[in-house]
């Protein structure tokens, strides 16, 4: 298990913050969401995470090289009372080996403890049984009761029963052993091709857990080709290169 190393490009205060994290998942939906979030809010590169168990690719914007794993923040209030006063993104379009993921969830969580981080907010896709309907459900679940209260009034379901796999599901439970607030929202989608009607609909979500933003899901609806396009080139790209001992993640699971 390869050592993560953080990289700081700035130093910035990031208390009482809220970090959403996102990684490929089923119908890409924390992806596109990230995106338009990192887009839409401007926020700004402050760190990246990088190891030997990380896909051995380098993300190209604006001409600057970056590690897959990056971490984005800006000055916005979150939380249904504003209680956070930042908001930060980390993300990867590419996955992480399987053997990876538990260092990689220690290192999410002990960072974001050390910043003094107020939650963190993990998104993932499940892979709907029947055609998708609107409107598109979200789950969600939480480590502890205060990431529980974090969650109420969202039109939301509950999860009381089943599995959460990957990188958030080792996420919930680690937070839980560390008292850490770690909350999942998980929505239904397509598992065939990027989900841009599941994505915009856990952006509904967000919305009211970051009421002082006022994001608008339509345009991510009206970009969603572009975007969509956007994942689907770097997924191409990533597949004939791809190691043989990086194995797919089982997706994320609800019952």
């Amino acid at each position: 298990m390869g050592k993560i190393t953080v990289h700081e490009y700035r130093k910035r205060d990031l208390e009482n913050a809220m970090v959403v994290i996102s990684f490929p998942t089923v119908g890409l939906i924390s992806t596109i969401v990230a995106n338009f979030l990192v887009s839409s809010l401007k926020l700004e590169l402050i760190a990246s995470f990088s190891s030997e168990d990380f896909y051995p690719a380098a993300i190209i914007q604006e001409g600057v090289p970056t590690p897959p794993v990056r971490v984005y923040a800006g000055d916005h209030k979150c939380g249904p009372s504003g209680v956070c006063e930042q908001l930060v993104v980390i993300t990867s379009e590419l996955p992480v080996k399987a053997s990876g993921y538990d260092a990689l969830a220690d290192k999410i969580i002990d960072w974001c403890r050390e910043k003094d981080c107020h939650i963190v907010t993990t998104i993932e896709g499940v892979n709907s049984p029947e055609p998708l309907k609107d409107p598109i459900k979200v789950f969600h679940v939480a480590s502890t009761p205060e990431a529980e209260e974090h969650l109420k009034n969202l039109d939301t379901k509950p999860l009381t029963m089943g599995m959460v796999s990957g990188l958030s599901g080792l996420l919930l439970y680690k937070g839980n052993i560390k008292n850490f607030g770690v909350a999942c929202l998980l929505a239904e989608a397509h598992v065939e091709y990027p989900d841009s009607r599941s994505a915009a609909a856990v952006l509904r979500v967000l919305n009211r857990m970051l009421p002082q933003i006022k994001m608008d899901p339509e345009p991510l609806l009206k970009q969603a080709a572009l975007i969509e396009e956007q994942v689907r080139k770097a997924m191409a790209q990533m597949k004939p290169m791809a190691p043989a001992e990086m194995p797919d993640v089982p997706p994320g699971m609800y019952g």
